[in-house]
């Protein structure tokens, strides 16, 4: 007879630890007893509290490794409902509503490459006069400098639509075409984003003096994050961020939240990895110039400046100039689906099998 122990240990959210198994021989005498008890006395006194260290570091780990912006990641204004008004976009729009609007130009920064719509409106499209574009004929960076570009010729680009085309000017080049992109599941995974990252600990400081906010990093942190109020949101100063690093600045308070005053330091320059996360905002008013991506799930965005960055919001009824900026994606390359590695893997076995077969040919 033996005596089989056996561990089972799972920790949430970590994956689950491998099963330990210990089997101790049973021994006829008292004395060999007394060894297998003393063994298994060692290993709850020696293992576990490591099996328990880890599982406390496990939890402590920070809950947010990837910050993805989903379908909205190929777009400078991406929107869930209705946007008027809107005249310069310089990157691609997705409007989940309808559109309307007059003397629009959108998508003349639209990377070289990319074949598809600069403009995509999930229902009735009503433009007039202005232009779409997309990318270059050539391979010229456009997202060299803060616009505008003029190195090159600016490309004719289209648009498409799921409901009615109205009193829009005819050389658009609009078609009818739905269900291009699934604004609900694109709102519904970028609300638990903006959730999550609103319930992320601040690892930076934050000070107000000399008239302004300044946002302090500790220089070693990947992922640097702030939490201020909405009525903090001026004359900001960003510093002390680790190069690559990205940035979060969680923005609470509800209402209408008002970018203004001046954006120095490092907030130009880390403009492609600084998201702005507005959580309870209802209106944006963008006053300024800005650096940065908005998440502002629930706001509509009015304003007459600028933002050289990405906007990610429910609405917009305003002119606000929206720039071309792409967020950096943080976190870790994508991991291949199970059902690439099979097809990796039968492609190498298949690779196996006709060199073994040529090689038995050439012999032969």
């Amino acid at each position: 007879m033996k005596i089989l122990i056996v561990f089972e240990i799972y920790f949430v959210p970590c994956k689950p630890l491998r099963s330990l198994k210990t089997v101790l021989p049973a021994r006829s005498t008292h004395e060999q007893y007394q060894n297998n008890t003393m063994m298994i006395s060692t290993f709850a006194k020696r293992l576990l509290p490591a099996l328990l260290a880890s599982a406390f570091a496990c939890s402590a780990q920070a809950a947010i490794t990837t910050i993805d912006l989903g379908a909205a990641a190929g777009y400078s204004a991406f929107f869930y409902s209705n946007v008027s008004q809107v005249v310069d976009v310089e990157g691609r729009l997705a409007v989940g509503g309808s559109l309307d609007t007059s003397g629009l130009s959108v998508g003349y920064r639209t990377p070289y490459g990319v074949t598809g719509p600069s403009l995509v409106v999930a229902k009735d499209v009503k433009l007039v006069n202005g232009d779409i574009f997309t990318g270059p004929a050539t391979n010229v960076n456009t997202n060299a400098t803060i616009g505008p570009i003029t190195e090159y010729t600016k490309q004719a680009g289209y648009g498409v639509f799921g409901g009615n085309k109205t009193g829009s000017s005819g050389y658009h080049n609009l078609q009818q075409q739905a269900n291009v992109i699934d604004f609900g599941a694109a709102k519904t995974q970028l609300s638990k984003l903006s959730s999550d990252l609103s319930h992320e600990a601040s690892n930076g400081t934050v000070e107000a003096k000399w008239g302004g906010l300044y946002l302090t990093g500790d220089n070693s942190s990947d992922l640097q994050i702030f939490n201020i109020n909405s009525s903090q949101l001026s004359n900001l100063y960003l510093q002390d961020i680790k190069v690559g690093a990205s940035v979060v600045i969680n923005v609470t308070g509800g209402g209408t939240v008002t970018f203004a005053g001046g954006q120095d330091g490092q907030l130009q320059a880390l403009r492609d990895r600084v998201l702005w996360n507005l959580t309870d905002a209802t209106t944006v008013d963008m006053a300024t110039f800005a650096y940065g991506t908005v998440l502002a799930n629930n706001a509509n965005l009015i304003g007459t400046g600028h933002l050289e960055g990405n906007i990610i919001a429910n609405s917009m009824s305003a002119r606000v100039e929206i720039g071309y900026e792409p967020f950096q994606r943080f976190g870790p390359a994508p991991v291949p689906e199970p059902e690439t590695y099979g097809m990796l893997l039968g492609g190498l076995a298949l690779m196996g099998v006709v060199a073994r077969r040529r090689k038995a040919a050439g012999g032969a």
